[in-house]
């Protein structure tokens, strides 16, 4: 039944709104994304699921301009994980946004796509496993940019409040500043688990985060490698269940390493230090020391579309598991009326 409102609101949307606006002069354009993903996790550490991830999204959009710089967008992510059965459902998102974007600020509300906004933020503050189960943030992103300086922040409002389920969001900044070769990264994420609206269940407010520091080197011009890239820095994670316990904290050391040359790359993930408490970051971070290594290969790249297949060895206190995954993203945008 909510698939079918989603699609209904989707049509719905094309056809009384932006066909009068079409008619107006408007300009209208349509865009859409494909994700094909074939991922399996061969893991048998703790707190991880050794599980396989199959399937496809596709994403169409319509969009109208407003005016110079501001622009509505509606569509739908439908994705189904092969193997279809009665468990194992096609999802439908709707995607409803505005944007206004220019050569600086790009600024969105609604239901907008994570992918591309959010695709740098590391895997301790956010899982990856996020692009297959929640392709949109449903809240607000703002990001500020020039040619040396980038910060986003946003919020994703993860479930409203009712009798029966907790308020939880999510509050998120990434960003980076050049200055000549070298680099400084940060992000942070805070989980927010509130509390449902019935007072008489037993339960505890969460406060839940971490936060990065890093600064790194562009290094590509001096290898004969297409790109190099090494940095370091710092977690701060913390933890709070209010009337049960304070504030706890803790820390570790972080470093990642990057390495390209034609359609081969490498990466390389490093953290030691103290126990992260992440309830959605990656799992593997929920132990002392974890270190993440990528080897992967391109066979096609072009501005629409991109292939990888990728080999993960993921090292952890007293196992080594791997995962294996091909990823296949097209994009498509044109104009259809101005």
């Amino acid at each position: 039944m909510r698939r079918n409102h989603c699609i209904f609101y989707l049509l719905f949307f094309w056809a009384v709104v932006l066909g009068p606006l079409q008619a107006l002069g408007q300009q209208i354009g349509f865009k859409t994304d494909f994700f094909g993903y074939a991922d399996n996790r061969e893991f048998g550490a703790p707190y991880t699921a050794d599980k396989t991830y199959f399937g496809a999204t596709i994403s169409p959009q319509l969009y109208f301009q407003i005016e110079e710089n501001h622009r509505l967008y509606g569509g739908l992510h439908f994705n189904q994980e092969f193997g279809k059965h009665h468990n194992n459902k096609p999802r439908v998102n709707p995607i409803a946004y505005y944007n206004f974007q220019n050569s600086e600020i790009d600024f969105a509300l609604g239901f907008i796509p994570r992918d591309q906004r959010l695709a740098s933020l590391p895997r301790l503050v956010l899982a990856d496993t996020f692009l297959y189960d929640r392709p949109n943030v449903e809240g607000m992103y703002f990001n500020y940019k020039n040619s040396r300086f980038q910060q986003a922040i946003f919020i994703d409002w993860l479930s409203k409040q009712s009798p029966t389920e907790r308020e939880q969001f999510l509050v998120g900044i990434t960003g980076r500043f050049d200055v000549g070769k070298i680099y400084f990264r940060n992000d942070g994420l805070m989980y927010h688990n509130a509390l449902t609206s019935t007072d008489s269940i037993e339960q505890h407010l969460q406060d839940n985060g971490v936060f990065l520091v890093r600064v790194g080197a562009n290094l590509s011009t001096y290898t004969f490698l297409d790109s190099l890239s090494i940095d370091a820095g710092v977690a701060l994670g913390f933890n709070r269940i209010r009337d049960v316990h304070d504030m706890q904290y803790t820390t570790g050391f972080v470093s990642e390493l990057h390495a390209g040359l034609g359609n081969f790359f490498l990466n390389n993930t490093l953290f030691l230090g103290q126990a992260m408490n992440l309830p959605l970051g990656d799992p593997f971070y929920h132990r002392t020391g974890y270190d993440r290594l990528d080897i992967g290969w391109a066979p096609f790249r072009t501005d629409r579309i991109e292939g990888r297949f990728t080999a993960s060895f993921h090292f952890s206190p007293g196992r080594i598991d791997n995962q294996q995954m091909f990823t296949l993203r097209y994009r498509f945008q044109t104009h259809l009326h101005r």
